[in-house]
């Protein structure tokens, strides 16, 4: 019967090797969009803000900004809102996305539009228009995402392929688990040999890397199931509250309930004002029109600008303006705040600058992980085809027959030279 350690070793392997290379796709593609923000800022720095403030620094109602973009976009209204900034030199930006064919294979055929459109807020003027759909960390996001497939198709690869990972570190701690807690145990486990031969580098890559950023990896990988598994989510809210089960769903729709007046203000207009000396230090907030005649003005405030989960939601009434009420991240439990923080600890992000470098150090760390595995198991693959080659020669060798040599005929060759 095999120990459990050969049980374990068989597990890792094989599942290593099963998926091995969609892992290895998950960290590449995490590593480049952990400092897409930081990148996009300084790539798209002319489509991002104002040549010029003007000395009146006087802006356009939000309404007509958000017409303008609409009408650059080719659609009726903004469904998603306008953003503004408390930096005075930012251009606005207003997004759109169309859900294409729900039964598309491919990213590029799930969405029918994903643009979003820059607007200089004094001028009014669309300074310029992204296409999302084709935008380089889009698409990176998109591979990790789903491979680049339809989320229903895509999504299962990778969420079961990093359900598989966690297993593989679990395994893996267990492997690496010192039998003697000596000092040459220590120094096998904890350091890297960097005088030793290859093969013995790319193994303590493989087993020591794995175990110092053991930690990090299980956070960034479970993480990664929030979007898939309600179980995750489950597990999160245990977390924070003790209890495993989903947050109740809170969200509630608010009524304007004023009727029209005529010669009131614009009500987008008193609601942005509204917005904007209740939350002075936001990094920016985005403002929604009401669909219908009940709806409300919706905004969504972002008080910072590194990080979504502190973000909240306020309404404020359609026909006059006045703020209704507001959803703060301060008035939820402990459970439903962790929820919230899930996307920043995922990429680094709650960490600032610091939280992002060991998230990009960590994803790297996981994608050599089956780079040095694959490696470790090749090489002795390898080394065993070679061994067995040769004992095959071997074999064959002792299996012909030594050729006999005949023995010269003396008699005949008597009588031959007798006649002679």
């Amino acid at each position: 019967m095999p120990s459990f350690k050969k049980v374990m070793l068989v597990t890792h392997r094989w599942l290593g090797l099963i998926t091995g290379l969609v892992v290895l796709i998950l960290s590449i593609t995490g590593c480049l969009f952990v400092f897409h923000q930081e990148i996009s800022e300084w790539v798209r720095s002319d489509l991002y803000h104002v040549d010029k403030i003007p000395q009146h620094g006087q802006m356009l109602p939000v309404a007509e900004l958000e017409q303008k973009a609409a009408e650059a976009l080719g659609i009726e209204r903004m469904p998603y809102g306008i953003t503004s900034y408390k930096d005075p030199s930012r251009n606005w930006s207003a997004m759109n996305y169309e859900a294409n064919d729900e039964f598309a294979w491919t990213y590029f055929g799930s969405m029918d539009d994903y643009r979003t459109a820059y607007i200089n807020p004094y001028t009014g003027e669309v300074e310029g228009i992204q296409n999302e759909k084709t935008d380089f960390f889009q698409i990176v996001k998109g591979i990790h995402w789903s491979l680049l497939l339809a989320t229903p198709i895509g999504q299962p690869i990778i969420v079961w392929s990093t359900l598989i990972f966690i297993v593989l570190l679990i395994t893996g701690m267990v492997l690496w688990w010192p039998k003697k807690w000596n000092k040459a145990g220590r120094q096998r486990s904890f350091k890297i040999k960097w005088g030793g031969t290859w093969r013995r580098v790319n193994y303590d890559l493989h087993n020591v890397l794995g175990f110092y950023f053991l930690t990090l990896t299980l956070i960034i990988a479970f993480t990664g199931l929030y979007w898939y598994f309600p179980s995750a989510k489950k597990a999160m809210y245990f977390l924070g509250t003790g209890e495993f089960k989903l947050p109740p769903d809170e969200h509630k729709e608010y009524v304007s309930a004023a009727a029209p007046e005529d010669g009131v203000e614009s009500p987008m207009q008193v609601a942005y004002r509204k917005a904007w000396n209740q939350n002075p230090e936001a990094n920016r907030i985005s403002f929604i029109a009401p669909a219908d005649s009940q709806a409300t003005i919706t905004t969504t405030v972002y008080p910072d600008g590194q990080t979504y989960y502190e973000h909240f939601h306020e309404a404020y009434d359609q026909y006059t303006g006045e703020f209704i009420a507001a959803e703060d991240y301060e008035s939820k439990n402990a459970g439903e705040k962790l929820l919230a923080m899930n996307y920043d600890i995922h990429v680094g992000a709650i960490g600032g600058i610091p939280g992002k470098i060991i998230a990009f150090i960590a994803s790297l760390i996981c994608g050599s992980l089956p780079v040095t595995g694959f490696i470790i198991w090749w090489d002795r693959k390898k080394r065993q085809w070679a061994r067995e080659k040769r004992e095959r020669e071997r074999k064959s060798k002792q299996s012909i027959p030594e050729p006999k040599i005949a023995e010269p005929d003396y008699e005949t060759r008597e009588s031959e030279v007798v006649e002679g």
